[in-house]
C-alpha cells in the first residue's frame, strides 16, 4: 500500500488542505522509490484517515493523474504509474550484453580495478575504436542554480561529445529560444512530477523523466542533527510544505520539534528566531539571510538518483546513438545509390 503521512497535513496552517495533499503526494511519486502498479488509498478511506472532504481528494487524484503520476483504475482505483517505455527490455540489443558486463566487473574486482577506473577505460577504448555519435539534450530545471548543479552531476553518464543546455520551467511558458531548444534536441530531461507539463508546454514526446533523491549531503547533515534541535523547515513553493516534516524526519528520525512554513510567510522571522536549525528547500535561499550566525542553516538539496543514470538514462541514450547511427547510414547509403549511373 502506498505510504502517506497523515499527520504531514497541517489544518491549522493557511495553506488549503488539498494543496497540501497535492504537494505531499506529487512529490512522494517523483521521488520516492514507488514500484509500478503500487495502489493508493481509495478516495474514501483517504479522506477519513486525513479528516477531509472526499472531493478534495478525488480532485488531488485527477490532477496528479493529468500530470501522469497515477492511473485510474475502473472499479480498482488508483495506482502508481511508470513510463513503460523506460521499462527494461530484455529484447534490446544493449541489454544481451548484461551477462558480458557483470563478468567484466567480476573480473576488474578481483584484480583491484575500481568501477571508475573500468569505465575510464571503456570510454577510452570505445573512443580509439570510432567518434562517438554527440546528442543534445536539454535539461528543463526549476531553479537555475541547483539545475546547473544537476547538469554537471549528469554529465559523468555523457558521451564527451554530447552537448546539453538548461532550461528553466518558467521560460518555457512563453515561446521562444528555450522551447525551440527543446524542440530540437534529442533528448529533453527533466524532474518526474514535471514531465508532463514539459511535454504540454513545448509541445514535444521525447521528454525523459530522471529520478533524483536527497543529497549525500543532505542526509549527513540531517542525521548529524542533536535530538534536541528544534527545526524550521522552510519550503520555497507553499504546496510542498505537507512535505517538509517527513523529509525531515526520513534522515533525522531523532529529532521531533520540526515547524514548518514557506519562504514567503508572514511568520517566517517568527518561526526562524526560535529555532536551533533552519533547512530550506532549494528556491528559497533568501532565507539564509536571516539566519543568526550561530544557527545552523543548510538547503535540502536533491541529486540524481546513481541507479537512474545508470538503468534509464545510459540505456536510452545508447538507444538514441544507434537510431542516429542508422540513420546517417541510410543517408549515406541513399546518397552513394543517387549518385551512381542508372
Amino acid at each position: 500500500m502506498f505510504p502517506i503521512d497523515a499527520s504531514s497535513i497541517d489544518k491549522s496552517l493557511p495553506v488549503p488542505v488539498g494543496t497540501q495533499l497535492h504537494g505531499l503526494l506529487s512529490y512522494t511519486l517523483a521521488f520516492g522509490d514507488m514500484a509500478y502498479g503500487t495502489k493508493l488509498p481509495s478516495v474514501r478511506q483517504l479522506a477519513a484517515e486525513l479528516g477531509i472532504a472526499p472531493m478534495t481528494v478525488s480532485q488531488v487524484y485527477q490532477q496528479l493523474r493529468d500530470a501522469g503520476l497515477i492511473e485510474m483504475r475502473q472499479g480498482l482505483g488508483a495506482f502508481t504509474v511508470r513510463d513503460p517505455r523506460l521499462a527494461v527490455d530484455d529484447t534490446q540489443p544493449i541489454n544481451a550484453l548484461r551477462g558480458d558486463i557483470e563478468a567484466i566487473v567480476g573480473r576488474a574486482e578481483a584484480l583491484g580495478v575500481s568501477t571508475m577506473e573500468l569505465v575510464s577505460m571503456i570510454n577510452a577504448q570505445a573512443q580509439l575504436r570510432r567518434p562517438s555519435v554527440g546528442l543534445s539534450m536539454v535539461f528543463v530545471c526549476i531553479f537555475e542554480g541547483p539545475g546547473r548543479d544537476y547538469v554537471e552531476q549528469i554529465r559523468p553518464a555523457l558521451s564527451a561529445n554530447d552537448s546539453m543546455q538548461l532550461v528553466t520551467l518558467e521560460s518555457l511558458r512563453q515561446p521562444g529560444a528555450e522551447r525551440d531548444a527543446c524542440r530540437h534536441a534529442d533528448l529533453v530531461i527533466t524532474f518526474p512530477h514535471r514531465e508532463a507539463e514539459v511535454r504540454s508546454l513545448a509541445g514535444i514526446e521525447h521528454v525523459l523523466a530522471l529520478r533524483f533523491i536527497p543529497s549525500q549531503h543532505t542526509r549527513q547533515n540531517l542525521a548529524g542533527l542533536d535530538p534536541r534541535t528544534r527545526v524550521a523547515a522552510v519550503t520555497h513553493f507553499q504546496e510542498y510544505i505537507a512535505i517538509m516534516r517527513p523529509s525531515v524526519r526520513e534522515f533525522a528520525p531523532h529529532v521531533s520539534d520540526i515547524r514548518v512554513t514557506w519562504s514567503s510567510s508572514p511568520d517566517l522571522k517568527e518561526v526562524i528566531a526560535g529555532c536551533d536549525a533552519v533547512i530550506y528547500a532549494s528556491g528559497a535561499d533568501h532565507v539564509a539571510d536571516l539566519v543568526r550566525p550561530n544557527v545552523r542553516c543548510f538547503e535540502y538539496r536533491h541529486a540524481p538518483d546513481p541507479g537512474a543514470l545508470e538503468n534509464t538514462l545510459a540505456p536510452h541514450l545508447a538507444e538514441l546513438r544507434q537510431r542516429r547511427i542508422a540513420r546517417e547510414v541510410g543517408h549515406e547509403a541513399a546518397v552513394v545509390e543517387g549518385m551512381t549511373p542508372a
